[in-house]
């Protein structure tokens, strides 16, 4: 069976998709902005450290007026140019962030003070003032108008890389995270939401031909209530055809009665006064025509009741004497004289079913017995543990697929004796209208021919 796909997983999926893209564009500007703020606070901290370092340096030169170039040594002293043997002028350089270096020219261009870690840095004397790059280093230039001296700050650790991909990580790890429980809270928020449309489904799933009354429209959301209306108006046209249809059916099976009576005990009479002579075999077969047509209102007439929902019952009824009137008639009957056997086997049969309903289907279950059976043979009614009467007689095997599609109305099986193709159908739909089921087998249980019709009883659910 293909599988049908889901209004709550593609709402989820879609939402869960929708909220990763708007959190990855916010991510991506909040990461934007990020790269800006740090660039400046990075840029302003280059700036900072040159206007305190340059006052400083230009102080240490003056006060070594003697030496022309100074440069901060790999142990950190300063020392001066080759042949400068004063010893007590070398002081300690300026402590600094370690994450840049500097390096500090005259007005000449000459370096006359450079950073350790500038030792190996090549700088351009025609560098820009303010902020630059070098080497996809940043650097900051600049010059005191007084001295004329200038420095350049150069920054040389990847701070800058650094933080962002800090701030990426803590941006997007939660996102990843959080996309599961996303969904599933989506996935649940939906389903919760969808839990109304359910109620509906199953309240138009309990509508049968039999249940036809209006939706309860009553407590569904504003997108479901018109829904529920619109059926449930829909089920009140179909209540008022069906009706009219099952009142016309019963109103004429049951005026048909009386003339088709009428015309049977006229054409008896007359059958009477003709004796064997001209026309009376023609009598013959209107007489049978008329009994055909007798039943045949019969059952309509049974139909149309059934179709009136009579057979539903809420409390258990003791229905063994119902059976036992029913098979007594039978066998009173001239035509099917002492032919049905009844073995119960209980002191009583209890089952949540109307009594009429019941005596209708059991007088069609062994109607249809003593047509189809072996003639002469008997019919036999077992009441079985758990309520289930059984209906047997002798006779030709029926085969699955005819067997299937016994039950259904005006289906007939292969025989010659008389009938409508309606017992077997009517005696199947009380008792599912009631609760209950009509098992069909063939052969009977512990023979090798012969055909069976279980009556499963239905009880009241506690």
């Amino acid at each position: 069976m293909k599988r049908r796909p889901s209004i709550a997983i593609r709402l989820a999926l879609g939402l869960t998709a929708g909220m990763a893209l708007l959190w990855v564009g916010a991510g991506a500007i909040s990461v934007g902005v990020m790269q800006r703020e740090l660039h400046e606070a990075y840029d302003d901290s280059l700036q900072q450290s040159a206007e305190r370092l340059l006052p400083l340096a230009v102080h240490e030169l003056r006060e070594r007026h003697d030496v022309g170039r100074l440069i901060v040594g790999d142990d950190g002293d300063i020392d001066g140019d080759e042949g400068d043997d004063d010893a007590d002028n070398v002081r300690r350089p300026v402590s600094h962030d370690p994450s840049f270096t500097y390096l500090i020219r005259d007005p000449t261009g000459q370096v006359v003070l450079r950073d350790r870690h500038a030792s190996d840095l090549v700088v351009p004397t025609d560098i820009p003032e303010g902020f630059g790059e070098l080497d996809t280093q940043r650097t900051f230039s600049l010059t005191e108008l007084r001295s004329g001296y200038s420095i350049v700050v150069v920054e040389t650790s990847d701070r800058r890389l650094t933080g962002l991909r800090d701030s990426i990580a803590a941006l997007g790890l939660p996102l990843l995270g959080l996309l599961p429980l996303m969904a599933g809270g989506i996935w649940l928020a939906m389903r919760l939401a969808l839990r109304p449309l359910e109620v509906l489904r199953q309240d138009i799933a309990l509508r049968d031909s039999r249940n036809l009354e209006p939706l309860v429209s009553d407590g569904h959301p504003i997108e479901l209530a018109p829904i529920a209306e619109a059926v449930g108006a829909l089920l009140s046209r179909l209540k008022s055809a069906l009706d009219a249809e099952r009142s016309f059916a019963a109103r004429g099976a049951h005026e048909l009665r009386t003339p088709i009576a009428g015309a049977l005990a006229q054409t008896q009479q007359l059958a009477v006064e003709l004796g064997n002579g001209p026309g009376s075999k023609r009598l013959q077969e209107i007489e049978a025509a008329l009994k055909r047509l007798s039943i045949l209102s019969e059952k309509l007439l049974q139909m149309a009741r059934i179709e009136a929902g009579f057979a539903r019952s809420d409390v258990e009824t003791d229905l063994l004497p119902v059976l036992t009137m029913v098979v007594r008639d039978f066998n009173a009957n001239s035509t099917w004289r002492g032919r049905v056997q009844v073995d119960t086997g209980a002191a009583r049969l209890m089952a949540a079913i109307d009594p009429d309903a019941f005596a209708v289907a059991v007088r069609n279950l062994v109607e249809n017995g003593l047509k189809h059976g072996a003639p002469d043979s008997p019919v036999k009614v077992l009441l079985e543990d758990g309520g289930t009467v059984c209906v047997r007689n002798t006779g030709a095997l029926v085969d699955k697929a005819e067997l299937d599609r016994l039950g259904q109305p005006f289906v007939r099986g292969v025989t010659t004796a008389d009938g409508s193709g309606l017992g077997l159908s009517i005696a199947r739909s009380i008792l599912e209208q009631a609760g209950g089921t009509l098992v069909l087998r063939s052969p009977s249980p512990g023979a090798i021919d012969g055909f069976e019709a279980a009556m499963v009883l239905p009880k009241v659910r506690h």
